[in-house]
Order: C-alpha cells, then sequence, then structure tokens
C-alpha cells in the first residue's frame, strides 16, 4: 500500500445525468506527478480539517 498527502480542496463538480450532486478533489501541482498514477482507480479517502478554517 502506497500514502501519499497532500493538502487539497474538495469542489462542487455538477451534477450527474440523474441530477445528483458530484464533487471532484483538486490536487496541488507539486504532487501531480505522484498521483498521476492513481487516476481511475479506486482509492481511500481520510478527510481531516484544519484547525485554521475560518
Amino acid at each position: 500500500m502506497e500514502q501519499i498527502v497532500f493538502r487539497g480542496v474538495i469542489a462542487s463538480a455538477g451534477r450527474d445525468r440523474y441530477g445528483d450532486q458530484r464533487y471532484a478533489i483538486y490536487i496541488p501541482k507539486s504532487v501531480r506527478d505522484k498521483v498521476s498514477k492513481i487516476t481511475g482507480r479506486e482509492v481511500i479517502v481520510i478527510v481531516i480539517l484544519p484547525d485554521d478554517e475560518e
């Protein structure tokens, strides 16, 4: 198992053909090369909200 850790943003990605909301995780350029190999694969996502959110 490989771990890739980065700080990203979850944003709205419109709606699917059934009208359900879709979301996307924007990945910073600094880790783009590391995550390009996981495109289209199933991953486990753990969300940690930083304390500095206002």
